[in-house]
């Protein structure tokens, strides 16, 4: 696959896209339904072999499995280093 750059902006603008189509993607749940039936739709339509179509899907699922792994262990590790940060006690002087 090619390398992409996934930055906060593109999400909020392709969010924004989804809420202008219908207010109910202020969910972020809702709006990935939709992206993944876009994506979806776009794999099935493509003028390939079937079998070719079935191995993009298989791709762009292991991707969006990865792509969730590193947002979330980021995250994780985030919560963490804060948690690190924030050890003993304070007391008002």
């Amino acid at each position: 696959m090619t390398e992409i750059i996934l930055k906060p902006e593109l999400i909020k603008a392709l969010q924004k896209v989804l809420v202008d189509y219908e207010s109910a993607n202020e969910d972020p749940i809702l709006a990935a339904q939709y992206l993944s039936a876009v994506v979806g739709s776009i794999v099935a339509s493509a003028n390939l072999a079937e079998n070719k179509k079935e191995e993009i899907l298989k791709q762009l699922l292991d991707f969006i499995k990865y792509v969730y792994d590193q947002q979330t262990s980021t995250t994780a590790q985030s919560q963490s280093k804060n948690k690190e940060e924030a050890f003993g006690k304070w007391k008002p002087k």
